[in-house]
C-alpha cells in the first residue's frame, strides 16, 4: 500500500513538471532494450533467467504496450510497439500468454505499412506464431505466408529459413505430409547452408514428427536423436524437453519399453516447469495419461486428462483442448460411460472441424466408432471407420500400432452384428463420405434377428437431440443440474464423475452460451427450455 501510495505521488509530480511522457518514453525504450536483449536467450542455456525476468517485469512491459499502441493511434510509436512484439512473442508462446500477445499485435500490425519492412515482417511472423499456437491455423497460414514474402524480397535467409519451417507445421495439420516434408526440408537446407545449428535441431525434429505419423520409426528416433544432441550441445532446456517428449511419444506409439517411456516423460516435463513452459507441460501431461490409461490406472488418467483440459482451456489452445477431450473420452469409454465419451469425441470434432485439423480428424472419427458400435451403431460405426480410413490414405498415415488392437476388437464386433457384407458396404460407403455427411449420418439400428420376421410396427427411434450454441449432451445435464441449484460437487455425484470434470464443463459451457456466472447460466437455461 505505501509503494502504490509513492507511485502516486511520483505521477502527480511527474505531471505537473511536465516530465511525464518524457519519463514514459525513457521507461518504454528501457524496456523494449530489455525485450530484444532477452529475445535471443530464448533458445540458449539462460532462457529460464531470461524468461523469469520478463515475467516479472510483465505489468511494466504491458504499460510500455499501451503506451506504445496510444503513441501509434496518435501517429507515431507503430515501430516500437512492432518491435516489442516481435521480441516478446515467444515469451508469450511459452507462458502461455496467447490471447494476450495475438491481441497486442494485431493492434499494433493494422495501419503498420509505413514501418519499415523487415520490423513489419518479424511482428507478422509473431502473430502468426501465436495465431498457431492457439489453433487458428487459417490466421497463421495467411501471416506466415505473408512474411515469408517480404523476408524473400529483403534476401532473409535466416527468416526465410524459419517461415518456410512453420508453414511446413501448418501444412501438416491439413494433411497435405508431402508438401509438409518439401518446406522442411528447404528449411533444413537453409539452416545447413548457414550453419544455424538451433535450428537445425528445429527441422529435424519436426522431419522426425512427420516420419512418426507416416510409419517410419526407426527413421524418426534417428532424428529425435540428432535434434536432442544439438539441443544439448546448446544448452536450449526446451529444445532438449521437446526431443526427450517426442521420443517418448513414439516409444508409446509402437508400444515401446514403458520404464523408458516415463523415464523420457519425467525429465522433459521437470525441464518444461524449470523454463515454464505451459505448452510443453499440457503436452506431457496427455501423453502421461495416456500412458496410465494403457496401464489401467483410470484415476490417473482422469486427473492428468482433466488437468490437461483445464491447461489448454487457460491458452484458448484448441490444438490441445480437442487432444484432451479426446483423452478424457477415453478415460469415460473405459469406465462405461459411452454417452459421456460420444459427447466428448463429438466435441474433439467439432473443433477439429472448425479449425481444418485434419491431422487429427481420423483418429477423433475412430475414437467415436469405437463407442457407438457399442451402444448399438455397427453400420454408422463402420462409416465412421471408412471415412477415417479415406483420410489416412490420403495423408499417407496409418494406423499407429499402440491403436491397432483397441480398433480390430471393436470392428470385429461391429462385423460380428452386422455381418461381413453388409459391414463391408457400410465401410466403403464410409470411405466416399464427407466429413458432414459422416457425422449426418448416425442413425440407431436394430440389429436384424437370426430368423425371418413380421416387420415391426414398432414407432421409429427418435434422433439423437440437438442443443443450442453447440452444447453436448453432457453439457446440457451439467446445464440442468446447475439450473437447479445444485453445487458442483452435488453435479459430480449425480453424473457419477469427479467435481473438477464439473468445472471444467461449466467453462465450456460458459464459453458457449457467453455467460460468465451461474445465475447468467440459468437464465439461459431457462430461456431455452432446458428446464
Amino acid at each position: 500500500m505505501m509503494l502504490e501510495t509513492i507511485r502516486e505521488y511520483g505521477l502527480e509530480c511527474l505531471t505537473s513538471s511536465g516530465e511525464l511522457e518524457l519519463t514514459r518514453q525513457a521507461h518504454a525504450e528501457y524496456f523494449l532494450a530489455l525485450a530484444e536483449e532477452a529475445e535471443p536467450e530464448f533458445d540458449g542455456p539462460q532462457q529460464a533467467v531470461w524468461l523469469e525476468r520478463l515475467e516479472r517485469e510483465h505489468e511494466n512491459l504491458r504499460a510500455v504496450m499501451r503506451w506504445s499502441l496510444e503513441q501509434g493511434e496518435a501517429g507515431w510509436g507503430k515501430e516500437m510497439a512492432l518491435r516489442l512484439g516481435g521480441a516478446l512473442w515467444q515469451f508469450w508462446q511459452v507462458r502461455g500468454h496467447y490471447s494476450e500477445g495475438r491481441i497486442f499485435l494485431e493492434r499494433a500490425l493494422a495501419g503498420g505499412e509505413a514501418v519499415i519492412a523487415s520490423v513489419r515482417a518479424k511482428a507478422i511472423k509473431a502473430a502468426a506464431g501465436l495465431a498457431f499456437f492457439q489453433g487458428n491455423i487459417d490466421r497463421a497460414e495467411a501471416l506466415w505466408r505473408e512474411s515469408l514474402a517480404l523476408y524473400r524480397e529483403l534476401g532473409d535467409t535466416a527468416n526465410i529459413a524459419s517461415s518456410l519451417y512453420w508453414l511446413a507445421e501448418v501444412t501438416s495439420f491439413r494433411g497435405n505430409l508431402a508438401a509438409a516434408r518439401s518446406l522442411i526440408g528447404e528449411a533444413l537446407a537453409l539452416c545447413r547452408e548457414l550453419g544455424d545449428k538451433g535450428n537445425i535441431a528445429w527441422a529435424l525434429n519436426y522431419l522426425a514428427v512427420l516420419d512418426v505419423i507416416q510409419g517410419e520409426y526407426a527413421r524418426a528416433h534417428v532424428l529425435y536423436e540428432e535434434s536432442l544432441a544439438l539441443h544439448r550441445e546448446l544448452g536450449n532446456m526446451r529444445g532438449i524437453a521437446n526431443s526427450l517428449f517426442r521420443l517418448a511419444e513414439m516409444l508409446f506409439i509402437t508400444q515401446g519399453d514403458q520404464a523408458s517411456i516415463r523415464s523420457l516423460l519425467e525429465e522433459g516435463l521437470a525441464l518444461f516447469g524449470a523454463v515454464g513452459d505451459k505448452d510443453g507441460t499440457a503436452q506431457s501431461l496427455c501423453l502421461s495419461g495416456r500412458l496410465a490409461l494403457s496401464q489401467g490406472d483410470l484415476a490417473t488418467a482422469r486427473s492428468l486428462a482433466e488437468e490437461c483440459v483445464a491447461l489448454s482451456r487457460e491458452k484458448e489452445d484448441w490444438w490441445a483442448i480437442a487432444w484432451s477431450l479426446c483423452l478424457l473420452a477415453q478415460v469415460e469409454a473405459c469406465q462405461g460411460d459411452h454417452a459421456a465419451a460420444r459427447a466428448l469425441y463429438e466435441e474433439s470434432l467439432a473443433i477439429a472441424k472448425k479449425w481444418n485439423y485434419k491431422l487429427h480428424i481420423a483418429s477423433y472419427l475412430e475414437g467415436l466408432a469405437s463407442v457407438v458400435v457399442v451402444q448399438g451403431e455397427p453400420a454408422w460405426a463402420a462409416q465412421l471407420w471408412g471415412a477415417a480410413k479415406a483420410v489416412r490414405d490420403a495423408m499417407g498415415a496409418p494406423l499407429p500400432p499402440v491403436e491397432r488392437a483397441d480398433y480390430e476388437r471393436s470392428a470385429a464386433t461391429a462385423r460380428s452384428r452386422l455381418g461381413e457384407e453388409a459391414f463391408s458396404s457400410a465401410w466403403t460407403e464410409g470411405r466416399t463420405m464427407t466429413l458432414e455427411q459422416v457425422l449426418a449420418a448416425q442413425r440407431p439400428v436394430t440389429m436384424p434377428p437370426p430368423i425371418p420376421a413380421e416387420p415391426s410396427t414398432a414407432p421409429p427411434v427418435p434422433k439423437a437431440p440437438t442443443y443450442p450454441d453447440e452444447l453436448t449432451a453432457r453439457e446440457v445435464e451439467v446445464l440442468r443440474f446447475v439450473a437447479q441449484g445444485l453445487t458442483d460437487a452435488q453435479v459430480a455425484e449425480k453424473l457419477v464423475i469427479s467435481p473438477r470434470t464439473v468445472n471444467t464443463h461449466l467453462t465450456s459451457i460458459y464459453a458457449k452460451i457467453q455467460v460468465s456466472s451461474r445465475s447468467a447460466a440459468t437464465a439461459y437455461a431457462l430461456a431455452h427450455h432446458l428446464v
